[in-house]
């Protein structure tokens, strides 16, 4: 997508009414008084900005802001304003690698739960059950990019670039109050994905450990936290998206490498189909958190979007990206349950006897959770930066290392932390994923029948979305009650 024409060279040339430096389309200061300036043709259409005496707000040398969609904290407060993210390479990602960051955002250490879903939910209504999670995400997806192209044609004072992450879209639809919610729920997600994957980490080396008889330090949990804390430092500091994409793909082979091991493995047993279940409707609660969870990262894609080279192909790389995932997830959990049977554990590598291939297993899904870090974690960061008005490298790096180790603390300290996460991501993941886009549609619906009497929601739309918030309670609620 190209970026907006960047035009501003400090306050004293605006005030002096000097002609600004020109992109591709020109634009001019104005003294005072509110008119429309034609910005950057884009995707066939004009788009416009709002000119009050100064430049737009939220545009920056190269157009650097719109990698993340954060605007300017403040206008004409120095010769370039502050951004809420440091600055970095002008890289962008293409589609290829949008379908692998995806990807990534998607498959994760959870995968390895499927073959015991699907032999407890059953083959068949697994199968079902997965492909339909996955309609639903690809859906309320769409219904986020919906809302958020409506609001921009409604507000003419922003544009593309200046909406880039799951934050900046909660702001454009859902206003102060809706995107302030919206900013404390997805930081709580952030935060306690990052202590779990510190968990995991630390309880997955633990058990490598002890096979091994390491130092008897090396076989504590707490201290192991703390030990892997520096590799989970040294990928926050990672903001090229170009770079995390190719960090996305090494994800996607050694986590499908697990796979295959395990595969493997559990096809050295004889496959008797008829001792699993084709539907098993009351073991809904068993097996619907490995199935939904999956799915429920829309919290982290729109980052992905806003770093591609063609914006308008990110729906399409996001459903290629989804479907690819529920495949290798369908072929994983059904050959798995079935070379295992009824009798397989709740986390696939448990069955591996130990050796080379456990020990080689476990390194891949250590590796797959830290390629998957950078991608969850960066809107985190990028709210956080954006509240203080901006950072530069420098403290942007400290918060970020505060960060990691404030997770790793409250991993290794607080009793029944890990419950507790689970709670407050099954809960805030859910919401995000689905509410809270289906409120941002309702929301721009609202004032697009306000101003132009033009409904944004289709006839399917408002057939759909009611169903799709029910769906939604129920399973926050089934979260709360199993937790």
């Amino acid at each position: 997508m190209a970026l907006e024409t960047t035009v501003g060279r400090g306050r004293a040339m605006r005030h002096a009414g000097v002609e600004a430096e020109r992109g591709s389309v020109g634009l001019r200061c104005a003294r005072a008084g509110r008119r429309r300036t034609p910005l950057l043709r884009r995707e066939g259409q004009w788009q416009t900005t709002v000119v009050r005496g100064h430049l737009p707000r939220g545009q920056n040398v190269g157009g650097r802001n719109a990698r993340l969609g954060l605007k300017a904290a403040a206008d004409g407060a120095s010769m370039y304003p502050p951004t809420s993210k440091p600055e970095e390479g002008d890289g962008k990602i293409g589609e290829t690698a949008a379908v692998a960051s995806v990807m990534k955002a998607v498959m994760g250490a959870g995968c390895f739960a499927l073959p015991w879903a699907f032999a407890n939910g059953g083959l068949a209504l697994t199968t079902f059950s997965l492909a339909v999670m996955c309609l639903v995400c690809l859906k309320t997806l769409g219904y986020m990019f919906k809302a958020r192209d409506a609001a921009l044609d409604l507000d003419d004072a922003k544009s593309l670039s200046d909406v880039g992450n799951y934050v900046d879209i909660s702001e454009l639809t859902l206003g102060g109050t809706g995107a302030l919610g919206v900013k404390i729920i997805m930081c709580l997600t952030c935060f306690g994905v990052c202590s779990a994957y510190l968990v995991f980490l630390a309880s997955t080396m633990v058990t490598i450990a002890a096979g091994y008889n390491w130092p008897v330090a090396l076989q504590n949990e707490k201290t192991m936290i703390y030990l892997v804390s520096p590799l989970m430092i040294a990928l926050a500091y990672l903001r090229s998206m170009s770079a995390a994409g190719l960090i996305s793909i090494f994800g996607n082979i050694s986590v499908v490498v697990g796979m295959t091991f395990v595969l493997i493995d559990a096809l050295k047993n004889p496959v008797v189909l008829s001792s699993l279940p084709m539907a098993v409707p009351s073991q809904f609660s068993a097996y619907v958190g490995s199935v939904a969870f999956l799915f429920l990262v829309h919290f982290a894609l729109p980052d992905i979007e806003a770093n591609m080279t063609e914006r308008k192909n990110f729906l399409s790389a996001a459903a290629k990206g989804y479907w690819l995932c529920a495949l290798i997830c369908l072929a994983f959990g059904g050959i798995g349950a079935l070379g295992y049977g009824p009798q397989v554990k709740s986390v696939a590598i448990a069955m591996l006897e130990g050796g080379v291939v456990a020990v080689t297993v476990k390194l891949l899904l250590c590796a797959n959770v830290l390629a998957t870090f950078p991608l969850i974690v960066r809107s985190s960061f990028a709210t956080i930066e954006n509240a203080f008005g901006g950072m530069s490298v420098g403290p942007s790096n400290i918060m970020r290392t505060l960060y990691v180790l404030a997770a790793a603390f409250c991993a290794a300290s607080i009793p029944s932390f890990g419950k507790l996460v689970g709670l407050v991501g099954g809960v805030a993941c859910t919401a995000l994923g689905f509410s809270v886009p289906i409120l941002m549609l309702y929301s721009v619906n609202k004032k697009s029948l306000a101003q132009s009497k033009k409904p944004v929601m289709s006839g399917m739309d408002r057939a759909l979305s009611p169903l799709i918030m029910v769906f939604s309670i129920i399973v926050m609620a089934f979260v709360v009650i199993t937790s």
